[in-house]
């Protein structure tokens, strides 16, 4: 007796986010990508998204997220200037329910959330990160040498962490 095999027909896995970018925008991600190895931005996006999602308390639980004491500080000032750069992004469909969720939460455009978000993550790579993985110390001095060259707007520059004796 021949079994059979049920096919079940299901929908895409990633969703395409679609971004519209100030040329300075556009540079920080270039630059970053650059200095990371030549990280895909799209991989850059995600770290940031999910990163600020958590400190935000967006996460997969069923505890509601506790209201924002004030503003969310990293929501791009576009101001008056048009936006120069349309780029898309994939994402995987659990990273765009969480974006849907953090833009929701401090209420933002899911655009402007991967943004700001993506901004603030490059700040604190900038600050913080060491590049200890890298293959070599000269590797490691050349990524951090990339992301020191960057070029922030000040909400997204944090002060770096002292070397620990």
């Amino acid at each position: 007796m021949a079994r059979v095999h049920a096919v079940e027909k299901r929908g895409k896995s990633f969703r395409t986010k679609t971004l519209r970018l100030h040329p300075l925008e556009n540079l920080v991600f270039e630059q970053a990508c650059a200095a990371l190895n030549r990280m895909e931005r799209t991989q850059l996006m995600q770290e940031a998204v999910i990163h600020e999602a958590a400190r935000l308390g967006v996460r997969w639980t069923a505890d509601p997220v506790a209201p924002l004491t004030s503003s969310w500080p990293y929501l791009p000032d576009r101001g008056d200037e048009p936006t120069g750069v349309r780029v898309s992004i994939t994402v995987s469909l659990p990273v765009a329910e969480i974006i849907t969720r953090a833009a929701e939460h401090v209420h933002a455009s899911e655009p402007l959330f991967i943004i700001g978000a993506t901004l603030a993550h490059v700040g604190r790579l900038k600050a913080c990160f060491k590049a200890i993985h890298a293959d070599s110390p000269e590797e490691a001095r050349a990524i951090r040498a990339g992301l020191d060259r960057i070029k922030l707007p000040p909400r997204y520059q944090y002060a770096r962490r002292p070397k620990r004796s």
